[in-house]
């Protein structure tokens, strides 16, 4: 719970400093990753199925 509270205090620094430029990035990283999360997904379930 701490590190969590941690982080958003961290976000909040780096969204005033960047002017709100790091909320964007942030977001874009975000996807980014689940995207790639959803890929290795999709291909063990189709190494899964082929086997």
């Amino acid at each position: 719970m701490a590190a969590r509270i941690g982080n958003f205090i961290i976000f909040l620094i780096l969204s005033v400093v960047t002017l709100g430029i790091y909320p964007l990035y942030f977001f874009v990283t975000r996807q980014q990753e689940n995207t790639e999360l959803l890929k290795e997904i999709r291909d063990e379930i189709k190494k899964q199925n082929s086997a």
